[in-house]
């Protein structure tokens, strides 16, 4: 038996940048907010708390003088502009991706073109990303794309930007741009899917194929979580997700010969190391069991 663990599994340079850019500022301040969830793992925010980087989910509450930490997914341009028009400071915690996405949408409109966002439409990133457009369209995949044609011909003479929320599956993307592209006019599109998205996808995909059993670690309100795991349920017949290695039981890994590890963009290096050592040791217990019921067997027939 053995374990397959992902190279990229674990903080993406987006959610390492934000984390540590809070916690300095939590220090420098002694004390200061996050408006929201900073990343979406809620052990993180949880540690972060401790260290005196508050959570709040009311940008109304926050006062003149008060230092808030945007959180990674970005935030909305109007809470932004409310916040630095009644002297809050805030420290822009916005992954690099998601701002290049934000100007691009804005940059389109500017030129009269119409922005398309391929994500998912409740997610704060998405969300953020259309605050910075006026008429921006939202699909969460090639289906409401088809359907936004089909609804209207004029929709195929309408000049398009399209980009991508940044933790979006590569097919889905390329599925709907496509279908863009061979039935509108005048396009544009613009792959803003993360590079290390992309390379975590790929890499659970190929551990997903070779392995009996596959472990995917992330909070469960993580998109980019959700996404490894629907992509190994596609090339492994025993997928689960978990937060924490305490959610493990042998029972999972009975008749495995290799498990696979991976873990989500926003899960810490520790949570991921617990789990990894508890897989051996489940693994461990599962062959015991098999290897106790052969035994029992043998003296059966004697």
């Amino acid at each position: 038996m053995k374990v397959l663990l992902a190279k990229s599994a674990g903080f993406c340079y987006g959610v390492k940048r934000a984390v540590e850019l809070a916690a300095k500022t939590g220090e420098e301040t002694g004390g200061c907010w996050m408006l929201g969830d900073l990343i979406h793992n809620s052990h993180v925010v949880e540690d972060l708390a401790r260290q005196g980087v508050r959570k709040t989910e009311d940008s109304a509450a926050l006062a003149a003088g008060d230092t808030v930490v945007i959180r990674s997914h970005g935030e909305l341009k109007s809470v932004l502009d409310d916040l630095e028009a009644r002297g809050v400071r805030c420290v822009n915690a916005t992954c690099p991706n998601v701002i290049r996405i934000q100007r691009l949408v804005a940059q389109a409109e500017a030129e009269g073109r119409r922005p398309v966002i391929i994500g998912e439409p409740r997610h704060p990133e998405v969300m953020g990303v259309a605050s910075w457009c006026r008429q921006p369209l939202v699909f969460d995949g090639p289906e409401a794309v088809e359907a936004w044609l089909d609804g209207d011909e004029k929709s195929r003479e309408i000049p398009v930007t399209v980009v991508a929320q940044t933790t979006c599956i590569r097919k889905l993307f390329e599925t709907s741009w496509k279908i863009i592209k061979k039935q509108c006019t005048n396009v544009k599109i613009f792959d803003t899917i993360c590079n290390a998205t992309h390379e975590r996808q790929s890499e659970a995909a190929e551990i997903a194929g070779k392995a009996d059993v596959m472990v995917v670690v992330g909070d469960r309100k993580s998109a980019n979580t959700k996404h490894l795991t629907e992509i190994c349920l596609r090339r492994c017949p025993r997928v689960v997700q978990i937060e924490r290695a305490d959610e493990l039981s042998p029972d999972f890994f009975n008749g495995c010969t290799v498990a696979g590890l991976t873990a989500g963009a926003s899960t810490p290096a520790g949570i991921i190391k617990e789990v990894y050592a508890t897989m051996s040791e489940e693994i461990k217990a599962a062959e015991g069991k098999e290897e106790s019921f052969e035994e029992l067997l043998n003296q059966s027939f004697k």
